[in-house]
């Protein structure tokens, strides 16, 4: 099975797109200004469009990784609840694993 990243890789993953997003507006920022001074108005205004259109998405992408770390999260989360509750059930019946009729995490 694949590496299922973690909520703090997802967090650091994030992070490098904003960091790119900015890296990207700034570059074409830069390059529109010098083809600007040239004379060359139209390429200069598609430089500027095209790094803002990379930007966005960038900074789209680091909006679901996000979010996609905060679900993970969550369900990391859950997980332990989960783990805590059966703990805690097996612990009232005597010792044992919990009765499968009564578990209702058994069936999923």
């Amino acid at each position: 099975m694949d590496h299922i990243p973690s909520p703090r890789e997802l967090t650091v993953a994030a992070r490098a797109c904003v960091f790119m997003a900015y890296a990207a507006g700034l570059a074409g920022v830069a390059a529109g200004t010098i083809v600007l001074r040239d004379g060359e108005l139209a390429f200069a205004v598609i430089l500027w469009t095209i790094t803002f259109a990379v930007g966005a998405v960038l900074m789209g992408v680091s909006l679901l990784i996000r979010a996609v770390s905060g679900l993970s999260a969550q369900v990391l989360r859950m997980e332990s609840d989960v783990h805590v509750l059966r703990t805690d059930r097996a612990r009232q019946n005597g010792g044992g694993r919990p009765e499968p009729d009564r578990d209702p995490w058994l069936r999923h």
